[in-house]
Parts: C-alpha cells; structure tokens; sequence
C-alpha cells in the first residue's frame, strides 16, 4: 500500500470514530443500557466503514477493537451482553471507547461522558477531578509526540498531571505505536510508572503513529479482575497448538473464518451454540485465544475513573492529530494547572489537527436505542458498579 492511500484510510477511520462518538455520547443517559450502547457504538462502525472506499471491494474493514462502556470505577473491557449488562444511573461515569479500521488503519478514540438528566448542573466532586485530569493528561500527551521527544519523558509528564489532580494513572493502560493491522507496535509502553519495569528508552520518530489511552482514577489506580468474565478476545497469531477437544477445534476454526487479527466479541463468534462455547478455556489455555479482562479499581469507596483517547502521528513538524476531542462534560474542579507550570507550558504547545475526509450519509439507518423503564435499572447492576 502506497503512503498516500494509507494516510487517507487512516484518516478516514479517524473520521468514522469522531462521527460515532458523538452519536454515542448523545445517548449515554439514565435507563440508558450499557449492552444496547455498545451494539449501538459497534454497528454505527460497521455501517460507515462499508460506506467507503467502496471500489476497494476486496480490503477488510470495520471494528478494530469491540466498542466498550466501562463505568464508574471500571478501568476497561466493559462490553457487556444481555446476561451481564448494566442500566446507567443519574451521575454515573461512562468511558466510551470506539476503534475503526480500514484496511488494516486503524484508528481509536475515547471520551468520558457523565449520564444525567440535568446537562446543565456543574459536576464538581471527585469527578470531575478524574475527568479533568484524564483530560489533560490526554492533551498533554498528544503535544509530546514529536520526534526527540522521549516516552520517559512523557509517562513522566501523565504522573504530573494525575498528582496534580490527586488522582493515579491507571495500570495495565497504554501508548501504543501502530501499524497496519497491528493495535499494539513494538513502542508501546505502559503509561504508568512503575520502579520495577522502567519505560523504555526511546523517542518518538518521524511518521509513527499512536493511540494513547489516558485513563485516570480518583482511587490507587491498580487494576484487577471484576467479577465480569471477559467478553473480548483476540487470535494470537504466532501460537500454534493442536487442540484436543473436537469442539475447541470447531471454535477455532469458526474464529480463523470469521475474524483476523483484530479483537472481537466472543458471543458474536459462539451465538447460541453451547458446544463452541464449550472450547473457549482449552483455546485460552493454549494460548490461541487472548482475552481481554474486564479491569476494575481495587480501591472500594468514592473512586472514580475516566478516560480519554487519541490517535496521533508524529510528523516533523509535530504531533497531527487524527481524532478529534469532544468537550469535557460540564465539570468543574476546584484543582487549576498554572500556565507558568512544566505542564501549563506542554499545553501551551500548538498541534496541528489532521484535515479529515467528509464522510458519506448513510444509506442503512441504525435504529438509536432508547432508555429503558428506570425501575428496572437495578437489574443488570453488579455490586461493584456504585
């Protein structure tokens, strides 16, 4: 693939992200289902990604990453079916993370929305603590991807802002360097400090490209396992293992026909068949299949998490952005970063915003879902949603 046709599609996925986010955004409220936000997020990708480049009749396209809604102190991953779904309530923190690609180009956003039914009310708790610190965190980051800059530099950078705000990085979250079918490149590093595992020391090079996950809590940050079973996953490529179970060879096989490198949904793959089920822990424990946890704050109590994403690439000039921010929500935090400051200067830097193709009207209408009865809205609720 030539460099012009890749720059275009992946600006062209950024493009489709943008678009979905807000159509996304504008539904988070209460009695909003979590389940019905991301099939929502998930088949608005699909539809616009088959509404362009459509001479290219052969490419793949589509999601790149199962679009997620993690709430409140969950970290990541939430991307709930039927069984394990959660009915937004007044006040609740929903991340929103959408991933697109076209033939391999991907591109990834995310942004914290508050559910509620009075738009107009000033949050300023602890929330908007972490979503003011993911936010600018996410700002800052963007503004150091440019060549010489290196990724110590900018893990350091994300500790500042989250200690300015009293809030942690979370662990287990990323920058990560992409390519053409691939979500998580050879420079990709956690964007927590952790004294045990220094980040590697490189810098940021000319035409290399980042999502950078900015996900920031009120509590200690560690992530672990909820007591939600993971829902995405994802081939591991370079494993080769002869599978014993006749109907973990028949999942493996219906996910090789179905799915390439990119993570999808698990129930999308198995539908109502209780044998293909039945092969998903021998597929895991060979290695073949990698799921992705549904990661939560360990700290109990007030904890908030939010997040912010963006898909950047490192141009001579500086950093392009390809994904665009929306607005925060209406919060306010009592905690200012002074302009004078280290990080007050890094957000004083200019970056330049990607010039995005206008994307076609869609011909298939996706049905927007609606609220349900809010008496029911403790059905799906697990006990670690507060």
């Amino acid at each position: 693939m030539d460099i012009q046709n890749s720059d275009s599609k992946y600006r062209t996925a950024a493009a489709i992200v943008d678009r979905v986010l807000k159509q996304v955004a504008s539904v988070v409220v209460p009695g909003m289902s979590v389940a019905a936000i991301c099939s929502y997020a998930d088949q608005l990708v699909e539809a616009n990604c088959q509404a362009v480049f459509r001479k290219e009749t052969s490419i793949e396209r589509g999601v790149a990453f199962p679009s997620t809604v993690s709430v409140n102190r969950i970290i990541q991953n939430y991307a709930p079916g039927p069984a394990d779904d959660y009915v937004l309530c007044e006040g609740d923190v929903a991340k929103i993370d959408i991933s697109a690609h076209i033939d391999g180009c991907l591109a990834s956003v995310a942004h914290t929305a508050v559910a509620t039914n009075a738009p107009g009310t000033t949050i300023v708790d602890r929330r908007a603590d972490a979503i003011s610190a993911a936010y600018y965190a996410c700002e800052v980051a963007v503004r150091m991807i440019r060549p010489g800059q290196s990724a110590r530099n900018l893990v350091k950078a994300l500790g500042l802002v989250a200690s300015g705000f009293n809030c942690t990085v979370a662990t287990d979250t990323y920058t990560s360097q992409i390519d053409r079918f691939v979500i998580s490149g050879k420079n990709t590093f956690a964007n927590r400090f952790d004294p045990d595992m220094l980040v590697p020391d490189f810098t940021f090079e000319t035409g290399e490209i980042y999502t950078i996950d900015c996900t920031l809590s009120t509590g200690n940050g560690i992530a672990r396992d909820s007591s939600y079973g993971p829902a995405i996953y994802q081939r591991d490529v370079n494993q080769h293992h002869s599978l014993k179970l006749r109907t973990s060879r028949s999942l493996f096989s219906e996910i090789c026909r179905r799915y390439s490198v990119f993570p999808f949904l698990m129930r999308n793959a198995v539908g109502d068949s209780a044998s293909l089920k039945a092969g998903i822990s021998e597929c895991v424990r060979s290695q073949l299949l990698v799921p992705f946890a549904v990661t939560i704050d360990k700290e109990h109590g007030d904890t908030f998490v939010a997040q912010f994403k963006a898909t950047v690439r490192c141009h001579h000039t500086g950093p392009i952005r390809f994904t665009r921010a929306l607005p925060m929500p209406n919060v306010h935090s009592a905690i200012a970063i002074p302009p004078e400051s280290e990080i007050g200067q890094i957000l004083g830097l200019d970056i330049e915003q990607a010039s995005l193709p206008e994307l076609p009207r869609l011909k298939l209408q996706i049905q927007t879902p609606v609220p349900i009865e809010t008496s029911s809205a403790s059905a799906g609720m697990d006990v670690e949603i507060p």
